[in-house]
């Protein structure tokens, strides 16, 4: 029987606290990968200490423990530093991307034997694969590289992120028709293939199917309840429920501003709680802060172009 061990050396991570790390959106900032099931489990950039080296791009993170994360792999594409209880896996022999991608998800499959009271770092390296000669054939001849790399479009650049803080602040009223979800109870639903957006952090917002849209596609909805300030773009109509609210641009809105103003509305979620909501009149108040143009306007083609030199941004539709 094959086992994690067999394939990859483990080794604990740099065990760092992200509180004693300088957060940083400089081109020489380094991924903080955490216990996080999300984001390829990166929760922040920060500034890179010169005393200490980062793990390196091509191996295999898996949370240890936290709640939801346990258990969870990501191949790593840039080097990175990592949080507390956090194991590095290297591979023992060469392996390709597909390979890597294949045995990340085959350890994230066992992910269900973990929890937060049983973690995974005595266990995992006992944990048992599939036998390497049953990997299956589509593993090797899939196309990864379509979804690694830039947009043809922004190939020739990359746009560097100014300092945010020096960034003028625009109030979400200037720049969007601020409009209320509508209560849909489960008896009020009927099945259909339109999608209703509630207050999660995942799935794009998407809780479930129903028969009729309430909202135009295009816009941003944003929880102003239970998972406060996650924001999402929703390329379509769908019906938003009474914990969200929906954000009409008064702009030409692309997908690619879209998801740049989504990254800078999530990064307010710290100033609410089920204690204070984001509800429509304070979020008619608020402010995030943007790149400008010399006459004060937002720079709409700066954002735009920051988004298409990211790599996967040639999937944006």
């Amino acid at each position: 029987m094959i086992r994690v061990g067999d394939l990859f050396v483990l080794k604990y991570g740099h065990s760092l606290e992200l509180n004693r790390l300088e957060k940083s959106d400089e081109g020489d900032a380094v991924n903080f990968v955490s216990r996080t099931a999300r984001n390829n489990g990166v929760s922040a950039r920060v500034r890179r200490n010169p005393n200490l080296q980062p793990a390196p791009a091509g191996t295999i993170t898996v949370a240890l423990g936290g709640e939801g994360g346990a258990g969870t792999a990501f191949l790593q594409p840039f080097p990175y530093y990592c949080g507390r209880d956090v194991m590095v896996l290297t591979p023992r022999t060469p392996m390709t991307e597909q390979e890597l991608l294949w045995w990340a998800t085959c350890i994230t499959e066992n992910r269900f034997r973990f929890g937060f009271g049983r973690q995974a770092n005595r266990t995992l390296k006992d944990l048992p694969l599939p036998d390497p000669a049953t990997m299956p054939g589509w593993v090797s001849r899939a196309d990864i590289k379509k979804f690694d790399g830039f947009n043809a479009a922004a190939k020739s650049f990359l746009v560097p992120l100014s300092n945010t803080a020096l960034w003028p602040a625009f109030s979400l009223q200037e720049l969007f028709d601020i409009r209320k979800g509508k209560r849909l109870t489960k008896t009020q639903m009927e099945s259909g293939a339109i999608p209703f957006i509630g207050a999660i952090d995942s799935n794009n917002g998407i809780s479930g199917f129903v028969s009729d849209a309430i909202h135009a596609g295009n816009t941003i909805t944003v929880s102003y309840n239970g998972s406060v300030a996650e924001a999402f773009y929703q390329p379509v109509p769908f019906w938003a429920c009474d914990d969200v609210n929906v954000l009409y641009p008064r702009f030409t809105l692309s997908p690619g501003i879209a998801l740049f103003l989504c990254a800078l509305i999530r990064r307010e979620k710290y100033r609410f709680s089920y204690g204070r909501k984001w509800h429509l009149e304070r979020m008619q108040a608020s402010t995030i802060r943007l790149p400008a143009n010399d006459d004060g306007t937002p720079d709409w083609t700066y954002m735009e172009n920051y988004i298409k030199a990211l790599p996967y941004s040639s999937q944006i539709q």
